[in-house]
């Protein structure tokens, strides 16, 4: 008998074997450890996984990352969708269907009002069309060369973050924590280096007197680009193009690559980096969000950058 229920305690071994399994792809391998990391400290707020099971025996799953959001001067529970598989055995509409009613029914359970989703093309129409999430933002992907090495001076910090103890990390992450009346995800010190301690994955800190850059070494179709994964501005701070400029060039330096890319939207910079990548090339991004609380989608986020999902 199939059940689908919410999974209090999580067997990361088992997930992480199943997920793989599912994928079907010899690039996709699913480590326990980071699955373990991104559940239950990613964003600061921990999760709920809804898993399916038959005879007790796990084949599938959705997992919701709760998150802290800010909208219109409120903070509002927040949960994102991400890592729905299942063997392919048990695939079927009318399992999908029963994945995404429990999901809703849990969200009103929980009290979470926004449901977000950073999807695939597939799943995209079935957030769509199961759970009612309406397009938010698109991110186009931006591209640049950082051609000359940043002045030393205007630098306070750049350096793996791996190379930082955690009461310097927390220390240097607190001057930049995002204000409440900034609409979208909300981080301090210790969050944002909970988001960082990825154990699968190297990221650098960048910073200046009023900016920080988080960024990371990426390689896609055999191009290696230094990613940037997202911007803060010290709060009630006005920051130039110079700073921008400035840390997108400190990331390619340290990454020693001479391409940068970056996907988001950032209100309070003055200008994003780079050029708009054609859509025919790389389609932007799609952002989703259905608010339980109306029927209208009302809602506007003045940031939302890689670091705010799970694609980084």
């Amino acid at each position: 008998m199939i059940t689908v229920a919410e999974e209090k305690t999580v067997d990361y071994e088992v997930t992480a074997r199943i997920a793989t399994e599912a994928f079907g792809s010899k690039d996709v391998v699913f480590s326990a450890e980071r699955m373990k990391w991104l559940y239950e400290r990613s964003f600061g707020q921990g999760s709920t996984i809804l898993s399916v099971f038959d005879e007790g025996v796990k084949v599938g799953q959705m997992a919701l990352l709760h998150q802290k959001v800010c909208s219109g001067g409120e903070f509002v529970s927040t949960t994102q969708l991400v890592d729905l598989f299942i063997l392919q055995a048990y695939r079927s509409p009318q399992l999908v269907r029963r994945i995404y009613k429990e999901v809703e029914r849990l969200c009103v359970a929980q009290n979470i009002r926004f449901i977000l989703a950073v999807p695939n093309e597939n799943a995209t129409l079935l957030n769509a069309r199961f759970l009612r999430l309406g397009p938010l933002l698109r991110l186009p992907i931006r591209a640049g060369i950082g051609f000359w090495w940043p002045r030393g001076s205007a630098l306070k910090y750049s350096g793996h973050f791996k190379s930082m103890t955690r009461d310097d990390a927390i220390d240097l992450f607190s001057g930049f924590s995002t204000p409440a009346t900034e609409n979208g995800l909300q981080w301090d010190g210790a969050m944002l280096f909970d988001r960082l301690d990825d154990p699968t994955c190297d990221y650098a800190v960048h910073a200046t007197a009023d900016l920080l850059l988080i960024s990371s070494s990426r390689k896609t179709r055999g191009i290696r680009y230094a990613l940037l994964c997202g911007f803060f501005v010290r709060s009630q701070a006005k920051v130039a193009s110079g700073p921008v400029h400035a840390l997108t060039r400190a990331a390619c330096r340290l990454w020693k690559h001479s391409l940068f890319v970056y996907a988001g939207v950032n209100n309070s910079l003055p200008s994003l980096p780079g050029m708009v990548v054609p859509a025919r090339l790389r389609p932007p991004m799609l952002v989703q969000l259905r608010d339980l609380h109306t029927d209208e989608l009302d809602v506007r986020f003045d940031r939302f950058q890689l670091i705010d999902s799970d694609f980084v």
